[in-house]
């Protein structure tokens, strides 16, 4: 829908709006805990390493499958629920649409 991936958000980075869908519907699976959205502890560095240590490339964060399939099932549970709304063509629209602050806006002012 608007791009953002099952993860966790800090909540200085969202804004409380009127705006309410029930989700009270959808069932989460029970392997969606604190423990999956931990971060994966890296392996200590050698740090005698011969040669060049600019040589050595970072390993690039590669999504696992069972992630993506959570995120299709829950991503499928939700639109379900906006699906079902009274306002969904409304309902899209607002959640697809970036929020951007000009001057003299603020977000605490605002009724939305």
């Amino acid at each position: 829908l608007n791009g953002c991936p099952l993860r966790r958000t800090c909540q200085s980075y969202v804004i409380g709006t009127k705006t309410k869908l029930d989700i009270s519907s959808v069932k989460l699976p029970k392997h969606l805990t604190d423990a999956y959205f931990r971060r994966p502890k890296r392996q200590k560095k050698n740090r005698k390493l011969e040669g060049d240590i600019f040589a050595v490339k970072k390993e690039d964060y590669v999504v696992s499958e069972q992630r993506k399939e959570d995120q299709k099932l829950v991503d499928g549970m939700i639109m379900d629920v906006i699906y079902k709304h009274p306002e969904k063509s409304f309902m899209m629209g607002y959640l697809k649409s970036l929020f951007s602050l000009k001057t003299n806006q603020y977000p605490h002012k605002m009724v939305f």
